[in-house]
């Protein structure tokens, strides 16, 4: 039994669906690394020292943002079959 031309299945669906949703998770926190890096900088150039709070921020932002990475990684890996 073939497909229609533009037919998905609920798990095709759901699939991308989670793709979307992780990806738009790590682009949101890549985003917010690299604004928090930025905002440290300006801080460190007017106060002349690091704030030991915001480098904690940038180092959970860091390892949220490769956690993150890795799930997707790996839910690319389980596409479903077309």
């Amino acid at each position: 039994m073939q497909k229609k031309k533009g037919y998905q299945d609920t798990t095709t669906i759901s699939w991308e669906q989670g793709r979307d949703r992780l990806k738009t998770l790590w682009v949101v926190c890549v985003l917010g690394f690299w604004f928090s890096i930025l905002f440290q900088v300006v801080l460190y150039f007017l106060k002349g020292e690091i704030n030991f709070i915001l480098m904690s921020i940038i180092l959970g932002m860091m390892i949220l943002g490769v956690a993150l990475k890795i799930r997707l990684q790996r839910h690319l890996r389980t596409r479903p079959d077309d």
